[in-house]
């Protein structure tokens, strides 16, 4: 990217899978999980904690949905497995399978989280 300059001392953060580049799948998820959420409760939530099963001791906390899906892609890329472009391909991706979920298989769930809001 041209609007990213190269630093040549940047390590990533986890070892760089040696497989060709694709959308990031734990970017579709997570943006999946979001969007439909965001149908049935809105962005703004009270709070979500999540604990890695691989960082011992690591709590992440959100109250917005959507800061949850972009936190998401950002340690894709930190981790060094994907780069940003697999990573927003990703979130478009997972974006177009919640709002199909929500309005394929969802509408009466939604509307009545709606309604109770």
């Amino acid at each position: 990217m041209r609007a990213t300059p190269r630093e040549a001392s940047w390590q990533p953060l986890g070892v760089t899978p040696m497989h060709p580049e694709h959308p990031c799948a734990h970017c579709i998820v997570a943006s999946a999980i979001s969007t439909v959420l965001q149908h049935v409760v809105g962005n703004e939530v009270g709070e979500i904690t999540l604990t890695s099963p691989t960082a011992a001791g690591v709590t992440r906390k959100w109250t917005r949905l959507q800061d949850y899906s972009d936190e998401v892609s950002s340690s894709r890329i930190y981790a060094g497995f994907h780069y940003r472009f697999s990573a927003e391909a990703g979130k478009e991706m997972g974006k177009k399978i919640g709002d199909l979920t929500v309005a394929t298989q969802m509408l009466g769930a939604v509307a009545d989280a709606q309604q109770k809001r």
